[in-house]
């Protein structure tokens, strides 16, 4: 895919045009243009629901004025549509202005002019349709075969290309060339009256190579094992215990009942339990927790490709970057968009996320993780008497305003005497986060650190992320099974 026409459009001449337009009309604008091909294949029981290949060419304006903003989409990027769009922008910016009552300024930031393009060794335009769907035929056709048990499958592969262009009144002018796919499967398995159900996923940014590592390869087979296993768990009496949790859960929690307390817009519409709170000691002093969505990960876990969760820029042209959120227990920063950033009067580091052109962007995660301190895992369980080690994540709740967690696990292990016991599903973990990050006992060294990828939903949208950390021991967590 070259770089269209449209995107063409937007040249030296036509960004003259719009300062000239913005000059003492508002304080801030900036242009995410982009075009975006893919391709979706749905199959459930060996059957196709759906065989779709797209292209879409968007948009997004945004103009600001003195805490206002303005945001305007088109679908057609020749040069007066986009003149006439920027000039609505302008005075939505102005008329929103009007009607908001915090008014702040945009913190100003140095102009960024780069390229930046994804290595790909396999591109996605040079493979055929007909081998994506032959390895979707076959993830499902390994499922189904694993076992008489397993009653459904669901394969699902995504995949997409997209040329972006950001174009800010700064100065800065960004080009991005990036690709990425995702395998998402699903597995039902059924024996005496008991379903159970896994679920796994592997995802990356790069190209066709994503799906020929081991982890791809055997996902589907995994999976169908997993919810075969299930069946002949246990369901555990609940009470007060002693957990373990896997590089997954670790990164899940952290994700989920903590990542998003820290994220700024959250703080200043009162929405976190985090409010107030920089400075303060929030977790015991082992904890180190950061969101580091830099490119280069993928070379440090010995992959041929880039996280699911990693970007060169954010949505808003600041470079993406290592934020400690706790540094040895202590609160040291938010995360922040441009718009946090400016009204708490700090640097932008990198956060600010939107699923599309056609989005606002938004603070986000990218890649939040638990740094690794000195235990094995063996010592972990030896040194635990009366516990449960907890595996990979299956739903959960949480509250950021009160931090309030409800996780259910996918795998859980009774531990008695230091020694891990029998298999145990439907295992439930609830708590209040603080609570739990001061009850953290024991951190996994960097042999056990591991992290898991995904799409994290707010407001609508959802973005890429990945999280992870090594295993932890968390005393006092409160679990509950079935029985």
């Amino acid at each position: 895919m070259e770089i269209t026409d449209n995107l063409n459009e937007i040249d030296e001449t036509l960004i003259k045009d719009l300062n000239n337009i913005a000059h003492d009309k508002v304080d801030y604008w900036d242009i995410r243009a982009g075009v975006h091909q893919g391709i979706t294949l749905d199959f459930t029981d060996q059957r196709s629901k759906e065989i779709s290949s797209y292209e879409i060419t968007e948009c997004g304006l945004r103009a600001f004025y003195n805490g206002g903003w303005g945001f305007y989409v088109l679908k057609d990027l020749n040069r007066k549509t986009i003149t006439d769009g920027f000039l609505k922008v302008t005075k939505l910016a102005r008329l929103s202005e009007s009607l908001c009552k915090n008014k702040f300024k945009i913190k100003n930031c140095d102009p960024l002019i780069q390229n930046f393009k994804i290595d790909c060794k396999k591109k996605l335009e040079d493979i055929d349709i007909k081998d994506k769907i032959k390895l979707v035929k076959y993830h499902e056709k390994t499922a189904v075969g694993h076992s008489s048990k397993i009653k459904n499958t669901h394969t699902i592969y995504l995949d997409g290309h997209t040329l972006n262009k950001f174009i800010n009144s700064y100065g800065s002018d960004i080009s991005q060339d990036l690709s990425f796919i995702r395998i998402f499967c699903s597995v039902y398995a059924q024996e005496k009256g008991i379903i159970q159900r896994s679920i796994n996923s592997t995802g990356g940014i790069g190209g066709f190579e994503i799906t020929q590592t081991e982890k791809a390869e055997n996902l589907s087979l995994k999976t169908a094992q997993e919810a075969v296993d299930l069946l002949k768990a246990k369901s555990p009496i609940g009470g007060k215990f002693t957990i373990i949790t896997d590089p997954k859960l670790t990164g899940t929690i952290m994700h989920e009942a903590f990542g998003h307390a820290c994220e700024a817009d959250l703080v200043l519409n009162n929405e976190s339990i985090l409010k107030d709170k920089l400075g303060e000691k929030v977790a015991s002093e082992e904890v180190t927790f950061v969101d580091d969505p830099t490119m280069g990960y993928g070379k440090k876990f010995n992959l041929p490709y880039e996280l699911f969760g990693s970007y060169y820029i954010d949505d808003e042209g600041i470079p993406s970057q290592k934020t400690f959120i706790i540094e040895n227990g202590v609160l040291q920063n938010f995360l922040h968009n441009l718009e946090t950033s400016s009204r708490m009067k700090v640097i932008p580091n990198g956060h600010g996320r939107a699923s599309s052109n056609s989005s606002r962007p938004q603070v986000r995660m990218g890649f939040t993780f638990l740094e690794p301190r000195d235990w094995n895992v063996e010592e972990i369980i030896e040194d635990t008497k009366n516990g449960i080690l907890c595996e990979d994540f299956q739903y959960g709740y949480t509250d950021p305003s009160t931090g309030n967690f409800q996780f259910k696990c996918k795998f859980s292990y009774k531990i008695k005497n230091g020694e891990k016991k029998e298999l145990m599903r439907d295992v439930a973990l609830a708590g209040m986060i603080l609570e739990a990050l001061n009850n953290i006992s024991a951190i996994g060294n960097k042999q056990s650190f591991n992290y898991s990828d995904g799409m994290c939903g707010k407001g609508g949208q959802s973005v890429r992320v990945c999280d992870g950390g090594p295993y932890i021991r968390i005393d006092d967590v409160t679990v509950g099974g079935l029985n």
